[in-house]
């Protein structure tokens, strides 16, 4: 079986280097607009299994020449509806299952009858948040005769002693801006960016923290799939640096509108970036784990409550994910953040690669069958990523 991934930076590098392990993968076709970045990723896994290209994602040819005969496409590019719907039709177009890691739910899922037709599969969201948060919520679920509320929280992040990115800088940063969307009574409502404030009691060692409405997928694809009568459905995120987060969008330093700086017109959001550092190289994450210059602390906690036996309950599912130093061991090099999300990635890529998944058209995590999201949770256990779950009957 063989595979395209168009995007090689952290995400991609990740679901490269687990993807090369399995002995079902027979060709890895790594491409990135920058061909030498493909290229020294591909010198680091030195398998071979592994080619490299440069693909153009905004080309619909470009990426439709480099898929040929594959059997799945991985999209990590950077957050960008052209790229996600770009690529989608290059699968369309060589009869491939396609993935992503965030999407465009509302034009996404409205290509659902074309991936149904073709008997190909169009797996969305599928990194931590969305995707493994999606399982959880639909783990949940499954446990309830009906269901009121969805909240998903998440805090944390990597502290560095330098300044770096442990996310593509303009995937992150326009997650700021946009304005979030909350699902209430059977309506998608959009709210301020970091507006909501709330101090949600994450389990230990985590502890209350501080988070906020934050744009994310799974309010806009949970009410559609999950059912059961669910009413509500919000994602809340805090973390460290989201003061200064806060900060920077209050300034208008991720606007898009230009401003006249002493004569000259600049884009802020576009100056912005530019001083923002890229993600670092497997290479240069190693040598900062090495070197203590960067720790992680990351807890996602999923929390449904609904009624099951006439009883109110609410159940949590959660993770307080891996540590850094089992981390440098499991993978020497893997950005820590990217792990987090491309591990599931690269467990989904797995499952459509042989067969596992039987679900045909465009579909969320908490779509597929209970016995491929069980399945996924074990595999995700081997790889250092745990769920916790509580019960409580509420009086």
């Amino acid at each position: 079986m063989k595979i395209l991934i168009v995007g090689a930076g952290a995400q991609g590098s990740i679901i490269a280097t687990e993807t090369a392990k399995d002995p079902e993968v027979s060709e890895i076709r790594l491409s990135d607009i920058d061909l030498g970045k493909a290229r020294q990723l591909a010198e680091r896994l030195k398998s071979n299994k592994v080619r490299t290209l440069r693909v153009d994602a905004s080309r619909i040819d470009d990426v439709t020449r480099a898929a040929r005969d594959v059997n799945v496409i991985v999209n990590t590019t950077t957050w960008n509806l052209q790229f996600n719907l770009n690529i989608m039709e290059a699968s369309l177009n060589v009869g491939s299952h396609y993935q992503d890691l965030a999407s465009h739910p509302s034009e996404q899922l409205a290509l659902n009858e074309r991936w149904k037709e073709a008997g190909l599969t169009a797996l969305i969201d599928t990194g931590v948040s969305p995707g493994f948060t999606n399982v959880l919520a639909a783990q949940a679920v499954d446990k309830l005769d009906r269901v009121e509320e969805i909240r998903i929280r998440l805090w944390g992040g990597v502290e560095s002693k330098e300044p770096t990115s442990f996310w593509s800088p303009e995937t992150a940063w326009r997650d700021m801006a946009v304005e979030p969307i909350v699902y209430k009574n059977g309506k998608y409502k959009e709210v301020s960016p970091f507006s909501g404030e709330e101090v949600y009691n994450f389990p230990e060692p985590v502890g209350p923290q501080t988070v906020f409405w934050h744009s994310h997928e799974e309010p806009e694809t949970l009410p559609r799939f999950i059912g059961k009568g669910v009413k509500y459905v919000d994602f809340k995120m805090g973390g460290p640096e989201f003061p200064l987060a806060k900060a920077i969008v209050d300034l208008g330093l991720l606007d898009h509108k230009p401003i006249d700086v002493k004569g000259v017109e600049v884009v802020p959001r576009d100056v912005f970036l530019a001083l923002v550092p890229p993600t670092p190289s497997m290479e240069e994450v190693e040598r900062m784990i090495k070197a203590g210059i960067i720790d992680m602390k990351i807890c996602c906690a999923v929390d449904v409550k609904g009624q099951k036996e006439g009883a109110e309950v609410r159940y949590v599912l959660y993770s307080n994910f891996i540590d850094i130093q089992e981390l440098a061991k499991r993978m020497p090099g893997a950005n820590p953040v990217a792990y987090i999300t491309s591990v599931p990635a690269s467990i989904f890529t797995k499952m459509l690669v042989n067969g596992r998944i039987k679900s045909r058209g465009v579909i969320p995590p908490e779509a597929l069958e209970p016995t491929v999201r069980r399945a996924f949770i074990a595999e995700l256990a081997e790889k250092g990523i745990r769920i916790n779950e509580k019960m409580e009957r509420l009086v």
